[in-house]
C-alpha cells in the first residue's frame, strides 16, 4: 500500500469537507483517519461521514486494493485526544496534558526544591522550545524532550459557567 498517497488522499478528502487530518493510524486490518477542525470547532458526525465518503471515492479511483484489504474508519480524535506530533502539542499550549515517558524523568518540586523521578506526569503545557516541552502544575515544573514521550493526551476539563 502506498501510504504517502493514502495520506494525501485523506488530506484532500478532509479539506473538501472543511476539516483537516489530525492523525492516521495504520492497523493490520483497518485504517483510522482522525479529523478535526481548526479554531477548536467541534467535529460532527456529518463531518466524519462526508470525509469518509469523499475518501472512499478517491480510493476507489486510485487505490482500489486498499478498500479490498482494509476497513476504513473516519472519526474525531475525541475530547482527550492523543498528542503525537509537534503541532498537536503546539496547539495545546496553555492547556493541561497528561503524559507517560519512555523512562523516568527528573522533576523538581516547587515546595521543597527536591528532585525526584517520575514516568507519569501531568501539568499545563507552558511552552515549546525547539523539541522540548515545558510544563508546570501546582507542585512542580519540568521539561521533557518530545522524543522521550511514550504517550500523551489532552486532559479534558469541563468549563463551569
Amino acid at each position: 500500500m502506498d501510504i504517502v498517497k493514502f495520506e494525501e488522499m485523506a488530506e484532500t478528502a478532509s479539506q473538501q469537507n472543511d476539516c483537516r487530518v489530525y492523525d492516521i493510524y495504520k492497523h493490520r486490518d483497518r485504517l483510522q483517519v482522525f479529523i478535526d477542525k481548526e479554531n477548536q470547532t467541534a467535529v460532527k458526525l456529518e463531518d466524519c461521514e462526508n470525509v469518509f465518503h469523499s475518501l472512499r471515492f478517491l480510493l476507489r479511483a486510485e487505490l482500489p486494493h486498499v478498500l479490498e484489504s482494509k476497513r476504513l474508519e473516519v472519526s474525531s480524535p475525541g475530547l482527550e485526544k492523543s498528542l503525537r506530533k509537534k503541532w498537536h502539542f503546539e496547539e495545546c499550549v496553555g492547556q493541561k496534558i497528561k503524559l507517560t515517558a519512555h523512562e523516568p524523568v527528573s522533576v523538581k518540586s516547587k515546595k521543597t526544591g527536591r528532585i525526584f523521578k517520575s514516568q507519569s506526569l501531568q501539568g499545563t503545557l507552558v511552552s515549546i522550545e525547539d523539541e522540548i516541552l515545558n510544563l508546570k502544575n501546582a507542585s512542580m515544573e519540568f521539561s521533557i524532550a518530545l522524543t522521550k514521550i511514550k504517550s500523551a493526551v489532552l486532559v479534558f476539563k469541563i468549563k463551569r459557567v
